[in-house]
């Protein structure tokens, strides 16, 4: 029996906790015994995490714990609060424990956690999920970037979503290229077209997807601008928009400044809407950065077709499939992706069949059998 930890910040409503549930579900616990320790129990995958992973947390939802980390950092005491609010109660909550294998599955907080416990497993891993070169917001959690790298530098290996990830990767940061391998995310093909068959509101026109956390790096804002444009140029679309976030209020108010109420239906965060993705005509992505889009791949299992920025990951992965249009990050660039995919039914149609055809690619035990051989 081989002891495994998983390390995350909380399992909020992102595409990394979304992977790290489906591997947990996968996982041969006759072989591994899988605990996750979080900083904060809080997110709405906390219900999804099989039963027989241990589940443990340094703190509950609190939101004085969120609160003291900014007050400390706002007087220049941020390594003080990760001393107290984090340090110190892992080595306590871990005392006397040792595992096989330590995976940090995310960047940022998770490998900050990690750097604390190097010394309790015999490998040491991480997981980068994004185009850390384009968007560095991990560096939020170190002094430096130094500080940063050496704590990749004591990883056994690193492994990365997505080619391109890889190498953004090495352009920020120089390490020995036997520790970085790429695995693609795990892609239940057959799970996400058994929960597309619930029944849902039919699409009455034309009509894009957007999933994601309402944030910055998603770019909704790009979406609103296409969705002015187009509308004073003729296009009658529906955008369906899943996902929460810190800039929801400030979309939905703004869709009423650009008098586009009627063509956005914000659905907040749902878990599968896989439904919706196959309902709709077209998966959009107006992301800054990516590093992979486990929502891309959903959308091909689903025959969907995608219009993407050109961002790590989509980038890689709509050159290999020909299930969708990369496209620039102007707003003209976008519209018109989008009004080719309206004009053109044959060139969706390829898109679809191309994008179903690739999704057979995607392996679930060929995906474990990588991730076991990490440990």
């Amino acid at each position: 029996m081989k002891y495994i930890l998983f390390l995350m910040p909380a399992m909020l409503d992102g595409g990394a906790e979304k992977v790290l549930i489906d591997i947990l579900k996968n996982f041969d616990y006759s072989k591994y015994d899988v605990s996750l320790l979080l900083e904060t129990e809080d997110g709405p995958y906390i219900d999804d995490i099989p039963k027989q992973v241990k589940l443990m947390s340094i703190h509950k939802k609190n939101l004085w714990i969120e609160r003291l980390y900014r007050y400390l950092s706002m007087f220049g005491c941020k390594g003080l609060a990760y001393f107290f609010l984090c340090k110190l109660p892992l080595l306590w909550y871990l005392r006397g424990r040792h595992f096989d294998t330590i995976i940090s599955f995310m960047e940022g907080m998770a490998v900050k956690m990690h750097s604390y416990i190097f010394d309790k497993a015999d490998r040491n891993i991480s997981w980068v999920h994004i185009d850390l070169k384009k968007k560095h917001w991990s560096l939020d959690f170190f002094k430096n970037e130094k500080e940063e790298l050496n704590c990749y530098r004591c990883m056994d290996k690193i492994v990365f979503v997505s080619e391109d990830a890889k190498s953004k990767f090495k352009k920020l940061f120089y390490l020995d290229e036997s520790k970085l391998e790429v695995i693609y995310n795990l892609i239940d093909c057959n799970t996400i077209n058994k929960l597309a068959k619930q029944d849902i509101t039919k699409k009455s026109k034309f009509t894009i997807c957007m999933v994601g956390r309402l944030n910055h790096q998603k770019r909704y804002d790009r979406a609103l601008d296409v969705a002015y444009k187009l509308k004073s140029e003729g296009y009658d679309i529906t955008f369906w928009i899943f996902g929460s976030g810190e800039l929801e209020n400030l979309l939905k108010k703004k869709t009423k400044e650009y008098g586009l109420s009627d063509s956005f239906i914000f659905w907040g965060f749902v878990k599968a809407p896989y439904s919706y993705i196959k309902e709709s005509d077209v998966l959009l992505l107006c992301s800054e950065s990516e590093g992979f889009s486990l929502v891309l791949c959903e959308a091909m299992c689903l025959g969907t077709p995608v219009i993407s920025t050109r961002t790590a990951g989509p980038t890689e992965l709509l050159n290999k499939s020909k299930a969708g249009l990369l496209v620039g990050d102007d707003i003209d660039s976008i519209c018109l992706g989008i009004k080719r995919m309206i004009e053109n039914n044959e060139f969706r149609m390829l898109c679809a069949n191309n994008a179903i055809l690739f999704s057979k690619s995607f392996n679930i035990s060929d995906t474990m059998q990588r991730i076991y051989g990490l440990m």
